[in-house]
């Protein structure tokens, strides 16, 4: 994980963290894996085409069509927060989104 090894607590025999994601884009539990040429229509993005791109909450800069994602307020605090790039993850998921635009795919 983040090229370390994959501790204990995170396996079992098998887990996929996806830390800087919302929990409605966390994983939830693995049925299959496919590899696919092309990206899969998800369930959120059929409920809501227009609320949640597929890599949403990876750029506070551009508001959700809603809200502003540009300040937070994290469980625990009263006061809202700036919300950082890819949710304060940059240093080790950014590379994974290199090439893309990050206006269009929010």
């Amino acid at each position: 994980m983040y090229g370390q090894n994959l501790p204990g607590q995170n396996g079992a025999p098998l887990r996929l963290v996806t830390p800087w994601k919302y929990g409605f884009k966390n994983v939830k539990s693995i049925v299959k894996i496919r590899l696919l040429e092309k990206q899969p229509v998800s369930t959120w993005m059929k409920a809501g085409p227009t609320e949640y791109g597929f890599y949403a909450n990876v750029n506070p800069k551009v508001d959700h069509p809603r809200w502003s994602q540009a300040r937070e307020r994290r469980l625990g605090e009263f006061l809202k927060r700036d919300t950082l790039m890819f949710n304060g993850y940059a240093e080790e998921v950014a590379s994974l989104y290199t090439g893309m635009d990050l206006k269009k795919n929010f």
